[in-house]
Protein backbone atom coordinates (compact mmCIF):
# COMPACT_ATOMS: atom_id res chain seq x y z
CA UNK A 1 0.00 0.00 0.00
CA UNK A 2 0.86 3.46 -0.69
CA UNK A 3 1.72 5.33 2.30
CA UNK A 4 0.80 8.41 0.01
CA UNK A 5 -2.54 7.15 -0.34
CA UNK A 6 -5.34 7.42 2.81
CA UNK A 7 -6.60 4.47 4.17
CA UNK A 8 -9.59 2.96 3.42
CA UNK A 9 -12.05 0.62 5.04
CA UNK A 10 -10.61 -1.80 7.73
CA UNK A 11 -8.83 -5.10 8.64
CA UNK A 12 -9.99 -7.46 11.41
CA UNK A 13 -8.56 -10.57 12.47
CA UNK A 14 -9.52 -13.36 15.10
CA UNK A 15 -7.23 -15.20 16.49
CA UNK A 16 -7.35 -19.07 15.95
CA UNK A 17 -8.39 -19.61 19.82
CA UNK A 18 -11.26 -17.04 19.17
CA UNK A 19 -12.48 -18.98 16.12
CA UNK A 20 -12.80 -22.15 18.01
CA UNK A 21 -14.70 -20.77 21.11
CA UNK A 22 -16.84 -19.24 17.81
CA UNK A 23 -17.22 -22.60 16.06
CA UNK A 24 -17.86 -24.31 19.74
CA UNK A 25 -21.28 -22.00 20.38
CA UNK A 26 -24.71 -23.48 19.35
CA UNK A 27 -26.11 -22.64 16.28
CA UNK A 28 -29.06 -21.04 18.43
CA UNK A 29 -26.71 -18.77 19.58
CA UNK A 30 -24.76 -17.91 16.53
CA UNK A 31 -27.74 -16.96 14.60
CA UNK A 32 -28.86 -14.56 17.78
CA UNK A 33 -26.29 -12.77 17.37
CA UNK A 34 -26.47 -12.31 13.90
CA UNK A 35 -30.22 -11.15 13.68
CA UNK A 36 -29.29 -8.69 16.96
CA UNK A 37 -26.55 -7.34 14.46
CA UNK A 38 -28.99 -7.43 11.86
CA UNK A 39 -31.87 -5.22 14.02
CA UNK A 40 -29.00 -2.63 14.75
CA UNK A 41 -28.47 -2.24 11.48
CA UNK A 42 -31.52 -1.98 10.31
CA UNK A 43 -32.50 0.57 13.45
CA UNK A 44 -29.89 3.25 12.12
CA UNK A 45 -31.04 3.09 8.64
CA UNK A 46 -32.16 6.08 6.78
CA UNK A 47 -35.89 5.92 6.25
CA UNK A 48 -35.44 5.85 2.57
CA UNK A 49 -32.66 2.79 2.64
CA UNK A 50 -35.35 0.68 5.24
CA UNK A 51 -38.33 1.41 2.73
CA UNK A 52 -35.98 -0.45 0.17
CA UNK A 53 -35.39 -3.50 2.22
CA UNK A 54 -38.96 -3.41 3.17
CA UNK A 55 -39.96 -3.68 -0.31
CA UNK A 56 -36.94 -5.89 -1.16
CA UNK A 57 -38.06 -8.32 1.52
CA UNK A 58 -41.51 -8.30 0.02
CA UNK A 59 -40.88 -8.94 -2.98
CA UNK A 60 -41.68 -5.81 -4.22
CA UNK A 61 -38.38 -4.31 -6.01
Amino acid sequence: MDPEQPRRGFAHHHTDDELRAYRALPAEQKLRWLHDAWRLTADFLPPGRREAWRRMRAGEA
